[in-house]
């Protein structure tokens, strides 16, 4: 059985938009991320989905804070 779990992790609001596409696409690369986006109206909101029996949302954040090391999860 899959479990599907999603989390929202705030990154800071400066960062560039061509980094939003680079760390998006760095997360969507994990074994079990179904979908890494950054919200359209809150750019700094990135939403995973994720399988939680194939990865933890620490390992996600871990990758995402050498983006932001102030990055936190919801």
């Amino acid at each position: 059985m899959t479990d599907i779990a999603v989390i929202t992790i705030h990154i800071h609001p400066d960062l560039p938009a061509g980094d939003r596409e680079r760390l998006e696409q760095e997360v969507s690369i994990f074994d079990g991320v179904t979908l890494a986006r950054f919200n359209h109206k809150v750019k700094h909101w990135l939403s995973v989905v994720y399988d939680s029996d194939s990865i933890t949302a620490w390992k996600i954040l871990t990758r995402v804070k050498q983006w932001d090391k102030n990055a936190v999860f919801y």
